[in-house]
């Protein structure tokens, strides 16, 4: 009974997710899987740019500036449609049967990736226990409390002095759930991450293949298969990490892959403006829930750029000084955000991991980033670039420059023995192996997707599924059927399991690890009661302590492992437990407001780490603190010392 629970969050987040984008989408005359599809890049999008305004016009963090700037977008995107936007050209409505092939691609992949997380999460009060989730549940807990959500703000969390930038449209949304449906942080959590796993990434993987390669009933549903197929997305980013940002910016990220293909496609194009105005509503999401999101859409559309490109180059006349006016423009725009996005060089620290020979046969095999090969993908990879050379046309060498992309990308970023190629080529993505690893999935799926559509042709002309010669001809339901089944059958497999094994280890909730025992998850849960709201609690971050932040709501000294520390918590940090009644202490406890220490178990992955602690050993014997509550091993102690006592 225990995830019945998560339904209200599940609800909640469904509709954050979609309700925003469908009413804009639907007044800019998007219909159909269009206005499925690209809704959730336009929702988060609106609660993007009202995270971004909303403490410059004063207002709270919630979902009124959301609601405010839904209906302002909405009111402009109706004058749009009525003077600049072209009525649309009428479309062909879909059958029964193209509704039942949607309706699957869309199903089977969510049930495959929910049945995945639900498996591994174990119980949706789990959390992942990850270096980078200290970050991300206290963040959204600190959205809530401070009622700012703006990626200028966020970064304060860990550095007094702020940082110009932190990507927020992660906390942003989770801080609305967890306010709308009455879910603790982590529940609210892993109500995003199921949602945007497994209904807005399929929609999106299949809406993308359909637009590139067209939208019979058999693309559709290989198209489904698929985006439950790859370990690398959107497992890989719920375990490595964790880095749910980037997660929900590649995400929505195949809607935006397609709408720059209608915008940079050569020749008519029906509302070229529209899909202008797309790109530039969908662009702001993207930039705020993850940079790398955005320069991966970036990388995967330059195959678009230089098609459009030849094609101006060989019409004679004024379109020539247009295409060298897009090709300088372009570059202009590439080595901008290459700077902008580009972390500083002492924060790009990641070695490669691998050979060259060794990263060219992973991305052969479909296992980058070390994953079990998965000879079913790499024999529809290859059959999709067989066609694509033996019979091409402008959306297949686009497919195949997408997927040459993303995998000279991972080679460079896991076997480059250049740096500075890394560092102009990857370095958008911290050089960091895994990130690249998850856009190769998306750069490659259409291609695969291709290879299974050309496969199931040749099998249809030699009649041995069914006696159905052409796709063109009306298909029965078993050949769908069959079709999805083996499709599945393939692709579920060694490296999807470990995928799934590799996040149940970071839930698992065990007695010395992975960080928290079950011991300091129930004293955690508890702090809310045990804990005054106004007080503040020290601990030893690397033990899990600072998990208690996120968990319970009540403020901890350290809300992350590394961090600008002041001299306040240095002091309490490393002479509480010796010196709890000197005046520096005395001082940094006033200063801080620190009234209570966490003592945890330091048996989980972080057991070496150079930060000075000593401040919290001993605590038992210190005559500065006494006991108020201890689950086995995990213990809650109050500060006597400074007049705390009295």
């Amino acid at each position: 009974m225990s995830w019945v629970s998560i339904l209200p969050a599940l609800i909640v987040t469904g509709a954050l997710l979609f309700l925003p984008g469908l009413v804009l989408g639907f007044l800019l005359r998007l219909r159909g899987m269009r206005l499925l599809a690209l809704a959730p890049a336009l929702s988060v999008s609106l609660v993007a740019v009202a995270a971004l305004a909303a403490p410059f016009v004063g207002i709270r963090w919630s979902i009124l500036p959301v609601l405010v700037l839904t209906a302002v977008a909405s009111i402009a995107a109706y004058f749009w449609t009525r003077h600049i936007g072209k009525p649309a050209l009428p479309r062909p409505r879909a059958s029964a049967r193209q509704l039942v092939a949607v309706i699957i691609s869309i199903v089977v992949p969510a049930a495959l990736i929910a049945f995945v997380l639900v498996r591994s999460m174990h119980d949706p009060e789990f959390f992942s226990q990850r270096y980078d989730n200290f970050f991300h549940l206290n963040a959204v807990q600190y959205v809530l409390d401070t009622g700012n959500a703006s990626p200028l703000w966020l970064g304060s969390m860990t550095s007094p002095e702020g940082v110009p930038f932190y990507p927020s449209g992660w906390h942003a949304m989770v801080s609305i759930v967890v306010a709308l449906s009455g879910a603790s942080v982590p529940l609210a959590t892993n109500a995003m991450i199921i949602v945007v796993a497994a209904v807005v990434w399929p929609i999106g993987a299949v809406f993308l293949v359909r637009e590139l390669l067209g939208r019979n009933q058999i693309m559709t549903v290989v198209a489904g298969a698929l985006a439950a197929a790859f370990p690398a997305f959107p497992f890989l980013l719920l375990h490595y990490g964790v880095l749910y940002p980037l997660f929900l910016g590649l995400a929505v990220a195949p809607a935006a892959i397609a709408v720059a293909w209608w915008l940079l496609r050569p020749g008519r194009v029906s509302r070229r403006q529209d899909w202008a105005l797309l790109m530039v509503l969908i662009v702001p999401g993207l930039g705020v829930a993850h940079p790398g999101a955005l320069m991966a859409v970036v990388a995967l559309t330059v195959p678009f750029i230089v098609a459009r490109l030849l094609h101006q180059m060989r019409t004679p006349g004024r379109p020539r000084l247009i295409a060298i006016g897009l090709l300088v423009a372009y570059a202009a725009v590439g080595v901008v955000l290459l700077q902008v996005v580009r972390p500083p060089a002492s924060q790009i620290y990641w070695p490669i991991i691998n050979t060259v020979p060794d990263s060219i046969g992973e991305v052969v095999a479909a296992s980058v980033y070390g994953y079990p090969s998965s000879l079913g993908i790499t024999a529809l990879m290859i059959i999709g670039a067989y066609s694509v050379i033996r019979r091409g046309s402008y959306a297949r060498w686009s497919i195949l420059a997408m997927a040459v992309i993303s995998a000279v990308l991972y080679i460079i970023v896991s076997a480059s023995p250049y740096e500075t190629l890394r560092f102009w080529f990857t370095a958008p993505w911290y050089n960091n192996p895994p990130r690249i690893a998850a856009f190769w999935a998306i750069g490659v799926l259409p291609l695969a997707a291709l290879g299974g559509i050309v496969l199931v042709t040749w099998l249809l002309r030699q009649r041995l599924l069914v006696p159905v010669r052409r796709l063109s001809e009306r298909l029965p339901v078993v050949l769908i059927a069959i079709v999805v089944i083996a499709l599945v059958g393939v692709t579920q497999n060694a490296a999807i399991r470990q995928a799934a094994a590799d996040i149940e280890y970071t839930y698992e909730l065990r007695p010395g690890g992975p960080i928290v025992s079950p011991d300091e998850l129930d004293l955690m849960e508890d702090l809310a009661e045990l804990v005054p709201e106004d007080a503040v609690i020290a601990g030893d971050p690397w033990t899990g302590a600072s998990f208690a932040y996120g968990v319970s709501g009540r403020r901890v000294l350290m809300p992350h492992l590394l961090m600008d520390l002041t001299d306040d918590a240095e002091a309490i940090n490393t002479m509480l437990s010796t010196d709890g009644d000197s005046p520096q202490v005395c001082d940094a406890l006033e200063d801080t407001g620190v009234e209570y220490v966490l003592d945890f178990s330091a048996d989980g992955d972080f057991q070496e780490n150079d930060g000075d602690y000593s401040g919290f050993d001993d605590l038992d014997s210190s005559p500065y603190v006494e006991l108020v509550e201890q689950r086995g091993e995990a213990k809650l102690f109050r500060i006597v010392s400074c007049g705390l006592g009295s």
